[in-house]
């Protein structure tokens, strides 16, 4: 989660030559102070040719390319899921809020993966950064701090979305006359200006250009740990707890609707049962999908979770540097699996997919047909003049 310290240090050790001119420099300023950072000098050179430092460096460098594809991937997939869920909405009778939510998930997820191909194409470029532009830059792209904006407002939407079937499912009176449809439209913005409000200020704080390289950090490892500690537990272990709580009652409660319905079948009034059985058979869909989209949440968010906690405990060294690109790996991974989601299970998407298919299916098959068509209707015209041919 707190990916700044290691990026930034590779960053200096890929950059050696940029890295030991700048502590060369203080030391010639600052004489009280040349063992300290000739030793500083020293280190950088040592990492650099440092063979685990090589392979983070390596494995740095194909992670870019990695997230790259995942970027355009997720990004076309995500779009193709957008068009099916908001065209479902619009053909939908209900107007269900719940696929509003489901809507503005996909949309943060797309986001998410537009500001990830613009990033990792910011830092594969690599230029000399400086002034208005490189601080920017800097600011938003190189750091991560957009696609972070994007990160955290999908989990704040996806902990709206948690509490939104909950109190539908579990209360479902009190929702009918006390969840109004503008709370959902203030949950979707929030999740918004939520993301945006939780990266932006602390990255405006401790990003800083320095000789054409970008640096990040609060100049206190106590306050780097306090931040870093409050993400983990505002966006990670504070859903944690809401989607277990809020799923297993959700489960509890679906399960005694079905069993009593179950028994009115058994008593014979089968017409408003078919009703009411099409009405939870909707709400179980969208809750079965949402609990797969949650558990991928945390599978793809706990390996960097635990890996931050690691590293918060233990001296920083090339192992922790080399294990710390899989665990934002799957974090990207995880935006770019949402879509399959709700291609597989979203009943909704599905309909809207096939139907999509369907349009564009080469206009030639139904051309083909119509010539068989007429084909056939030829052979069996010939056929009739042939029976009715005099002997």
């Amino acid at each position: 989660m707190n990916k700044k310290l290691f990026k930034v240090t590779i960053h200096c050790v890929s950059h050696m030559g940029r890295c030991c001119t700048q502590m060369a420099n203080v030391t010639n300023e600052n004489s009280a102070a040349n063992q300290t950072n000739i030793n500083s000098v020293q280190a950088v050179r040592d990492s650099y040719f440092d063979p685990a430092w090589q392979l983070a460096l390596t494995v740095e460098f194909y992670f870019k390319y990695a997230v790259l594809a995942i970027g355009i991937f997720g990004t076309a997939a995500n779009a193709t899921v957008l068009y099916a869920l908001i065209a479902h909405y619009v053909r939908d009778a209900k107007k269900r809020a719940i696929n509003l939510l489901i809507i503005n998930q996909n949309l943060l997820d797309l986001s998410c993966c537009v500001l990830l191909v613009i990033s990792i194409a910011v830092q594969i470029d690599n230029t000399h950064r400086s002034g208005a532009l490189g601080y920017f830059l800097c600011l938003f792209f190189f750091t991560d701090s957009a696609i972070y904006c994007a990160l955290y407002g999908s989990t704040i939407n996806l902990v709206a979305l948690t509490i939104e079937r909950y109190l539908k499912v579990v209360h479902a009176v009190w929702s009918k006359a006390h969840l109004k449809r503008w709370m959902i439209h203030a949950a979707m913005a929030f999740s918004w200006i939520g993301g945006i409000v939780a990266c932006t200020p602390p990255a405006v704080i401790t990003v800083r250009v320095e000789d054409g390289m970008c640096t990040s950090d609060f100049g206190s490892a106590v306050s780097d740990y306090v931040y870093g500690s409050c993400n983990l537990l505002l966006f990670f272990f504070f859903p944690l707890l809401i989607f277990i709580y809020c799923y297993a009652r959700i489960v509890v409660v679906i399960r005694r609707q079905m069993r009593v319905m179950a028994a009115h079948n058994v008593e014979g009034s089968s017409q408003m049962n078919a009703s009411q059985a099409q009405s939870k058979r909707i709400k179980w869909n969208i809750i079965k999908t949402m609990i797969i989209v949650t558990v991928f949440f945390v599978v793809c968010w706990l390996p960097n979770n635990i890996f931050y906690m690691i590293s918060t405990l233990t001296v920083q060294t090339s192992t922790l540097a080399v294990g710390y690109y899989p665990t934002v790996f799957l974090i990207y991974l995880n935006i770019c699996t949402n879509p399959f989601i709700y291609a597989l299970k979203h009943e909704g998407v599905k309909q809207q997919l096939a139907r999509l298919k369907i349009c564009r299916k080469p206009r030639d098959a139904g051309d083909t047909s119509g010539g068989n068509s007429n084909r056939a209707g030829g052979t069996q015209q010939t056929r009739t003049g042939a029976a009715h041919r005099p002997n």
